[in-house]
């Protein structure tokens, strides 16, 4: 479980623990970590930085040591900046590269191979519906989280054989501590809408896992959504632009 101390991956680990799962709860301090292991003796916390392969490495063997070899991986860890593409520095967009989707390949390539060794498991990847559609202000993030997307897809294909299930989880706004910090960088993207709840998303990925989904699109529209952006991308960008405008 990656971003194990707030939001999504807070979330997951409590009701996985509940139903009485052993969760190593990752991130990348342990700020959030010692308050989520005194709620449950079935989360142990395990400090991480995900964009480093070594540590990654280090961390599962140190998991598989002390808790057993992972069998289902929940990767919710990740950042986000908001704003006009050409108005950041690239440098900070390329490092919401190197964490959303650099991350993800690194612990990929920790756990698939364990997973294999003992006849397969689940990975879980926390995905965007901004990876699917792009949003004004929000190119950055929403092309990180498109590469997640590719790579899960791939990833579903390559990994069938050795009984590996593979999810996507492509929500939309979710009412965490990082959707608070956007919402104070780019008000206009978001408003006053309330986010999804995290139960919401939560909810959508155990459906999607018990009927061997590749993606899960929490939320009352979200699925509509995605399925418009395929048919008629230009329509649905010019829509989402004039939205966010009028905001």
């Amino acid at each position: 479980m990656t971003g194990a101390a707030s939001g999504i991956g807070r979330a997951a680990a409590l009701r996985l623990a509940d139903s009485g799962w052993s969760v190593a709860a990752v991130d990348i301090s342990d700020t959030g970590l010692d308050s989520l292991a005194e709620c449950s003796p079935n989360i142990r916390p395990f400090v991480c930085d995900i964009t480093d392969p070594p540590a990654v490495a280090e961390a599962v063997k140190r998991i598989s040591d002390e808790i057993g070899s992972p069998r289902r991986l929940v990767h919710s860890a990740g950042i986000a900046k908001v704003g006009q593409l050409l108005d950041q520095d690239p440098a900070d967009t390329l490092r919401l590269m190197n964490v959303i989707y650099g991350g993800t390949l690194h612990l990929i390539h920790a756990v698939v191979p364990v997973m294999a060794s003992r006849s397969g498991g689940q990975i879980i990847l926390l995905g965007s519906i901004a990876g699917w559609v792009p949003v004004p202000q929000g190119g950055g993030y929403g092309a990180a989280k498109a590469a997640v997307h590719l790579l899960a897809e791939t990833l579903s294909v390559e990994c069938r054989e050795q009984g590996i299930q593979v999810l996507c989880v492509c929500p939309p706004a979710v009412e965490t501590p990082m959707l608070d910090r956007m919402r104070r960088d780019a008000p206009a993207m978001f408003g006053p809408r309330p986010g999804l709840t995290t139960d919401a998303v939560l909810d959508s990925m155990d459906r999607a896992l018990a009927r061997g989904r590749l993606w899960a699109f929490p939320g009352r529209g979200t699925h509509a959504m995605w399925t418009a952006r395929r048919m008629a991308p230009r329509l649905v960008s010019r829509i989402i632009a004039r939205t966010i405008v009028r905001h």
